[in-house]
């Protein structure tokens, strides 16, 4: 039997369940960062668009073995670190036609709403390839986007 004053127990015994049960209530909660490098569009043109319809959704065209040159253009929402791109041309035998050579988007690292980049086909490549082709894009070596298109 414990001694002393009566009222000293449940003194001693709220503080111990308030504590229990306010631990009973929390648990760790992880708030997910917010994504990075959401695709908007990948789109094969036969012309870089103007600098304000950049901003819009960029569609497709459709390419012919006889255009000048084919335009694979990325445009890359909510960006924050730095990125090296690189182009991955194949053509219908799915060969490696051409590979780009690496750029660096973001170099400082600064929050971008959207960023809009291309490489360039040279028409030498595809002119007498008619037929599917597939670009694909590599962002720090990694997987990016990838895009089927037809040469007629």
């Amino acid at each position: 039997m414990l001694k002393g004053r009566p009222g000293s127990v449940k003194v001693l015994a709220l503080p111990a369940m308030a504590l229990a049960l306010s631990a009973c209530f929390s648990f760790p909660v992880e708030i997910p960062l917010e994504p990075e490098c959401v695709i908007d569009t990948l789109a094969i043109v036969k012309t870089i668009p103007e600098k304000a319809a950049l901003e819009n959704k960029i569609v497709a065209e459709a390419v012919a073995a006889s255009d000048a040159n084919l335009y694979a253009l990325i445009k890359v929402l909510q960006v924050s670190k730095p990125l090296k791109l690189q182009w991955h041309w194949y053509a219908p035998d799915n060969k490696l036609a051409r590979e780009s050579k690496s750029i660096e988007i973001n170099a400082k690292g600064k929050y971008l709403s959207y960023f809009v980049a291309w490489d360039a086909l040279p028409q030498s490549y595809y002119a007498e390839k008619k037929g599917r082709w597939t670009v694909l894009i590599t962002a720090d070596g990694s997987f990016l986007a990838k895009s089927e298109f037809d040469v007629n």
